[in-house]
């Protein structure tokens, strides 16, 4: 097959069957409606793509009794003032009266930087930094705070850099699998990485990284989601091969990896959320001669019969972009609507079925 250069595209009628009813003319018969129903809502502060946010609360600190996620942050990115500029803001989204504020900045900005919960604070993990060195230089920082409004922390940075992750809590360790990482010692442009299986598993209370079972399919850009205690990993795409179908499923019990149903249509640069214990994928993008495309294609999978079907299609079609779930309730943010980066969106919409 041959192979696309994603950063060089940055640079440069439903279906119906026909049945006969006694003899009769044929009758054009309508697909049936994907079920879910999307509403838009308050646009975040500024267009901003290739994000990874996460739930969260609105307090002053963690306490011993969990607090219930009720509000949704955004953290770096790639924005759509100058030539894919990469920003430090924090921004959250509260439901209860549909509006976006500022939190603390990062430390340093970053582009694809993962957030995730895990044991009662927010995690910014890995993520690409931009100098006069190169827009693309993968970095292996583990940032945490412990409210939206608090510094953050310094903790012990992976083994080395990845980027492009699924990154999870899973059962109070943080899982980063697969993604890319430096294919040498260049690290400064897109076409200095390469996909990779490795897996690292951080422990917040001793503040270490461990190796766990390599993903099976080295890829990037998938997505990723924590139901009964399994990580999935849904779609991506390869640097050789272009978008993958692949699901694969880690027990962490057993530090083992199974194959899960393939997507029905291969994406990368998607999202994931869960809702009532089923995963919901989003968008993403593709490239072909000339360009490309980005998908509004929604998909519903269910763990217990390893099955997907379609749900309704975004109505702003997104690639690069997050899907958050609060209450069961899924807010869909930011992303571009061009193949590549362009037409950075700030975008937010939320899902419900």
């Amino acid at each position: 097959m041959k192979r696309f250069n994603r950063r060089a595209v940055i640079l440069g009628s439903s279906a119906f069957a026909a049945t006969t009813v006694c003899g009769a003319s044929p009758v054009a018969v309508a697909e049936e409606t994907p079920p879910g129903t999307w509403t838009p809502l308050a646009d975040m502060p500024f267009p901003v793509q290739e994000i990874y946010p996460a739930p969260f609360w609105k307090a002053s600190a963690p306490a011993l009794k969990p607090k219930p996620f009720n509000i949704l942050v955004n953290a770096g990115g790639l924005t759509a003032d100058g030539q894919y500029n990469v920003t430090d803001v924090v921004t959250y989204y509260d439901p209860r009266d549909d509006r976006w504020r500022y939190g603390a900045p990062l430390p340093d900005a970053r582009h694809h930087l993962a957030l995730v919960n895990n044991n009662g604070y927010l995690y910014g993990v890995g993520g690409f930094a931009r100098n006069a060195g190169g827009g693309w230089q993968m970095r292996a920082n583990c940032w945490r705070t412990g409210a939206i409004d608090q510094p953050w922390t310094l903790m012990r940075p992976m083994p080395h850099p990845q980027a492009e992750t699924v990154c999870a809590s899973l059962n109070g360790f943080i899982h980063v699998a697969g993604g890319r990482a430096p294919s040498g010692s260049a690290n400064r442009n897109w076409s200095d990485h390469i996909d990779t299986d490795e897996h690292w598993v951080y422990d917040a209370a001793a503040n270490r990284w461990f190796s766990a079972a390599p993903l099976p399919t080295a890829r990037n850009s998938a997505a990723g989601a924590v139901v009964n205690n399994a990580l999935y990993v849904i779609g991506g795409r390869t640097v050789s091969d272009g978008n993958s179908a692949v699901v694969e499923v880690y027990d962490p019990l057993s530090d083992r990896w199974e194959q899960g149903r393939p997507m029905p249509k291969a994406q990368g640069g998607l999202a994931a959320a869960v809702s009532r214990g089923k995963i919901y994928v989003f968008g993403g993008e593709f490239f072909a001669p000339g360009g490309g495309g980005v998908f509004a294609e929604s998909w519903e999978y269910d763990p217990g019969a390893d099955q997907w079907r379609a749900v309704a299609p975004m109505p702003r079609k997104r690639h690069g972009l997050g899907a958050v779930a609060i209450d069961n309730i899924i807010y869909v943010l930011g992303g571009a609507a061009r193949a590549g980066g362009n037409d950075t969106s700030a975008a937010l919409d939320r899902f419900e079925i």
